[in-house]
């Protein structure tokens, strides 16, 4: 009795055995003939190819040992193909689907060390991302702009428009300080990868943005606060005429006269050469100076300011306040 039920159980091993020999030897089949199909379909289905494979690759995972060489012939042709599929959907403008395949064809190319495959998605990315969150700027969805430029900085922190785009976001949504940030991050990241263009860009905005912010209190006749605007507005554009004569009416209202004098020194420094650009610090050189008390100065000035738009108001100091010789 125990002899029997040792020979039922090998022969039961025996059958299992061949039974499981069959089915991998069915599968592996499966997985070479799926992965033939998808290879066939390359040409005129990349969708189905891309599926095909991705099944075969599925399949030949499961098999082990015996799976590895149509587990690497899968891998090997996966990013390509995911790569073509993604920029035939970017060719159709439809930008998120786009992402999404790319960023797939980057995980194949990574995962199978295609390096020219995932250099080429990691330098796109980054880029189609900036084209998302243009779009959602332009619709103000705001937010979802953040999100999309915040990825594309992952994939490329030395992307420095990407920071550009943020704060103009910043902006729009009255951030002032996370709008400085990133455009100083926009500045700094621009200088280091000699993107010229960004780096002028993000200058010009943050010198407009402060100069503007300076007039605004100088309207208000708040003029320590038009002071401290320009003091930031000055450290991105030290060449800006414009700074230094709002400088120099603020130091004047202020009574500060050495200082609004130093102020229109410098924008005489920086300005045209021509008699009628330089007028306007002239005569604000002129008020400080009669302010102090320096009326052979205060006339030299004002002489020197009579020019153009300001000869009336620079005249009428000469003749009837300071009664210049």
């Amino acid at each position: 009795m125990n002899r029997l039920f040792k020979t039922l159980v090998l022969s039961s091993f025996l059958m299992v055995g061949a039974a499981f020999q069959c089915a991998t030897a069915q599968t592996l089949e499966e997985a070479t003939n799926t992965y033939n199909q998808g290879v066939a379909l390359a040409t005129t289905d990349l969708p189905g190819a891309i599926a095909a494979l991705q099944q075969a690759a599925d399949m030949a995972e499961k098999l082990g040992d015996e799976g590895t060489e149509i587990l690497n012939l899968t891998r090997q042709q996966l990013p390509a193909l995911q790569y073509n599929y993604a920029s035939s959907l970017y060719k159709e403008k439809k930008v998120d689907e786009a992402i999404e395949n790319f960023e797939l064809a980057y995980e194949y190319a990574d995962r199978s060390g295609d390096a020219g495959i995932k250099s080429k998605t990691a330098d796109l990315i980054p880029k189609l991302y900036r084209v998302k969150g243009k779009n959602e700027y332009d619709n103000g969805e705001y937010d979802a702009a953040l999100q999309s430029y915040a990825k594309a900085l992952k994939y490329d922190p030395t992307y420095a428009i990407a920071y550009l785009s943020e704060a103009l976001v910043y902006n729009k949504q009255n951030n002032t300080e996370l709008m400085k940030v990133a455009m100083d991050s926009a500045i700094a990241t621009g200088i280091r990868t000699n993107d010229e263009k960004t780096v002028e860009q993000a200058v010009k905005f943050m010198s407009n943005h402060l100069t503007i912010e300076a007039n605004n209190a100088f309207k208000k006749n708040d003029y320590n606060t038009a002071i401290n605007y320009l003091d930031e507005a000055v450290a991105y554009a030290p060449e800006n005429p414009e700074l230094y004569y709002l400088y120099a009416l603020s130091y004047n209202k202020l009574s500060k006269w050495d200082e609004a004098i130093s102020s229109a020194e410098k924008g005489l420094s920086v300005e045209e050469k021509t008699a009628a650009k330089q007028a306007r610090f002239y005569f604000e050189m002129g008020n400080a100076q009669a302010g102090k008390g320096a009326t052979d100065e205060a006339c030299t000035s004002f002489k020197k300011a009579a020019v153009g738009p300001l000869a009336e108001s620079a005249n009428y100091q000469i003749k009837t306040v300071l009664k210049c010789s």
